[in-house]
């Protein structure tokens, strides 16, 4: 298990994940009490030296068609329902949410209700003014080996037709906050290889032929983000995206995600007592 947190993380980190994975073996009422411990000085809504340890928890996808232009950066938005990932997805959230809130981490979900029409430029708003360490979104795809991580990337980047009708191209330019998406990243995959039971790579997503989404390799929400952003996808043998999963999936993702947050937490300065 070591191995699978790239970079030789603390003894905090594995201690955390391990936490993790006794919670979904036994339960979370058995193991509130431990996980409470595991992240000194954490609190929700705000910890010592004025941080915050608190994760942002992004539902994939929108209740409506919507298509409009950021007005920070002037990449397109588009957004959809995606059949039945809407609802799973929220429900997958709910359930994160709910780890780590033994946990002691604070959330805050990026959409109030499964039918709420919310756009990327708000939500990552909603992260900033909650004053997160970290943004996750939580996707589901088909296809078993298409579980991956997607890190904030230095130059990763969309283009596309403007709104002016002029091509343009948007670029990812915050070398610190790409910095901490890919170490987070990397603590998030390594767990959820471990409790998924197969592995989960961090690499870059790729939107060509996908019209009319403008072309590129960072989703439009981790573009626009100051946040470190965290995107995930589960892929599923057995339906993913608009058709859905199984329970049994859903119980993996959930415990993987659960596991790889409070991992990465405990690596955050946001979540730790000055001088523990």
């Amino acid at each position: 298990m070591l191995s699978s947190f790239p970079g030789g993380r603390s003894r905090r980190v594995v201690s955390a994940a391990l936490v993790a994975l006794v919670a979904v073996t036994v339960g979370p009422v058995a193991t509130a009490q431990a996980q409470s411990s595991s992240l000194p000085g954490s609190s929700v809504g705000g910890g010592a030296g004025g941080t915050q340890c608190v994760v942002a928890l992004d539902p994939g996808h929108n209740a409506v068609d919507t298509d409009e232009f950021d007005p920070a950066t002037g990449v397109r938005m588009i957004d959809y329902p995606n059949g039945v990932e809407n609802a799973e997805a929220y429900e997958i959230v709910r359930a994160v949410e709910s780890r780590l809130s033994l946990a002691g981490i604070g959330t805050v979900v990026l959409k109030n209700s499964v039918d709420e029409d919310v756009t990327y430029r708000e939500r990552v708003d909603r992260a900033a003014d909650a004053g997160a360490f970290l943004g996750v979104s939580v996707h589901t795809t088909p296809g078993a080996d298409q579980s991956a991580v997607f890190p904030q990337r230095q130059g990763g980047y969309r283009a596309g037709t403007d709104a002016a009708g002029e091509p343009r191209k948007v670029a990812f330019d915050n070398a610190a906050t790409a910095a901490e998406s890919e170490r987070l990243s990397g603590i998030v995959a390594g767990a959820r290889s471990v409790v998924e039971g197969g592995a989960v790579p961090v690499r870059d997503n790729s939107f060509a032929g996908r019209d009319p989404l403008w072309e590129g390799n960072l989703p439009v929400i981790s573009l626009i983000a100051d946040t470190p952003w965290v995107y995930n996808e589960f892929g599923s043998d057995t339906g993913g995206g608009a058709h859905g999963l199984t329970g049994a999936e859903k119980a993996r993702y959930i415990n993987g995600l659960s596991a790889g947050l409070i991992a990465a937490a405990a690596t955050s300065p946001a979540c730790t007592r000055l001088g523990s």
